[in-house]
């Protein structure tokens, strides 16, 4: 319910060099991947713990950005917790062959940062230059996205074999959950046509599901948390559409949870849901009509536990809402800081210190503009 002074915070990605981080926190360590390389950082003293650079020579022409670089992400590799990074790299080229871009894969005893394997996979045809995002995997495959939005590709990746199982030109990757790969079909450039949300399955690549909405010009798609089996979609249809503009679709179907059903987001322009690991799921949505918010929470049932909207008679401020975790729900108001409890939408703590976007029982991380990423103690 408590962090340590903002005066003692630990610098775990970004200020320290001029590279994008993205950091993820998980017990006591926080995992920090960049498009040069991924460390592990105590989030309790700031201390490296260890560092490890791509084994090939890194690409030059890399997109620089936070929007291009992967969390870590975690996989069970023959019964054994691993963490998997994904560079750009380039072979160099001899005589007539010019230098080939490639895409390096590793996987990492978190603990020790000691390399499991490295292999390299090569690049779609038309995808020779950016950084490859690292989206997902589960035990026997990894899923990795390069390009953008409106002009895409994505691999799977064999963690048996570690070669590629499978490429979908057109198809942008964004998150894997329940054995399936969730994202953005028809990714292609093309501009005569419009764009749909698609499930693709991990092992082969192949279609699983087409959300059935209208064509879209795009979508902003966010898994719930991993394993809750579910994920927000905030849609752009072509032309207007009397249908929702933000949905809650079940990640192995690409339909709404059968409890929930799509009437119970009609006339949202947003919606952003999280998780908390412990049963209670924490939403923040935005009416498309006149702009209201409003935070609410649903159990396993998907049964609404509490809400707070603005212009509900309760005179309370609605939180912006940074993540939930074990019965907490973390943000931030006019006021400050807030913590709510998950379960009954009352406030806990208004004196945390921070607004975290990740939290353990240890640690939270915050995003500051100057400092780049940092890690807070838990101290009550």
């Amino acid at each position: 319910m408590t962090f340590e002074d903002p005066g003692a915070q630990h610098i775990v990605g970004g200020a320290l060099d001029d590279e994008a981080w993205n950091v993820r926190l998980d017990g006591t360590t926080a995992y920090a991947v960049s498009d040069g390389g991924v460390r592990a950082v105590s989030a309790l003293d700031g201390r490296r713990l260890w560092s490890v650079k791509p084994q090939g020579e890194p690409t030059e022409d890399a997109d620089h950005g936070a929007g291009s670089v992967s969390r870590p992400v975690f996989a069970q590799i023959d019964g054994k917790r691993a963490l998997l990074a994904a560079f750009a790299v380039t072979a160099p080229g001899s005589g007539t062959t010019p230098d080939r871009p490639l895409v390096e894969v590793t996987a990492l005893d978190p603990g020790t940062g000691k390399r499991l394997w490295t292999t390299t996979v090569q690049r779609p045809g038309s995808r020779e230059q950016g950084d490859p995002v690292l989206v997902g995997a589960n035990a026997d495959t990894a899923v990795i996205r390069l390009g953008d939005d409106r002009h895409a590709s994505s691999v799977g990746v064999a963690l048996g074999t570690h070669k590629a199982a499978w490429t979908a030109e057109g198809f942008a990757a964004k998150f894997v959950d329940t054995g399936v790969t969730v994202g953005l079909a028809d990714a292609n450039g093309e501009t005569d046509g419009g764009i749909s949300v698609q499930g693709v399955g991990l092992a082969d690549g192949k279609p699983a599901w087409t959300y059935d909405g209208p064509e879209l010009l795009g979508a902003t798609l966010a898994p719930v948390g991993v394993g809750a089996g579910v994920f927000t979609a905030d849609l752009d249809p072509r032309a207007y559409d009397e249908r929702d503009g933000a949905v809650l679709l079940t990640a192995s179907t690409g339909r709404p949870p059968a409890s929930y059903g799509s009437a119970r987001t009609a006339g949202l322009s947003s919606l952003t849901c999280l998780w908390d690991e412990r049963g209670t799921t924490v939403c923040a949505s935005t009416a498309r009509e006149n702009g209201h918010k409003r935070v609410f929470a649903l159990d396993t049932t998907w049964k609404e536990l509490w809400s707070i909207e603005e212009g509900d008679g309760t005179d309370r401020l609605v939180p912006e809402i940074s993540t939930a975790w074990h019965g907490a729900v973390y943000g931030g108001t006019e006021n400050g800081p807030v913590i709510l409890d998950a379960r009954t939408g009352e406030d806990r703590a208004a004196d945390g210190g921070i607004t975290p976007f990740a939290v353990s029982a240890y640690a939270g991380l915050v995003r500051t503009p100057a400092a780049g990423i940092e890690a807070y103690r838990a101290i009550g």
